[in-house]
């Protein structure tokens, strides 16, 4: 394998590592009250 694929793979790899750690965070802080058990009351 060549230098600039290596290099062009490493960055690659980066981009989604940051796209997966990024989605996780936001599914993450959109499910945080759902997950405490924090739910809205009941229209009565």
């Amino acid at each position: 394998m060549s230098d600039r694929q290596r290099r062009l793979l490493g960055i690659l790899l980066l981009v989604v590592g940051i796209g997966v750690a990024s989605s996780q965070a936001l599914l993450t802080s959109c499910s945080a009250p759902a997950a405490a058990g924090v739910l809205p009351a009941a229209p009565r």
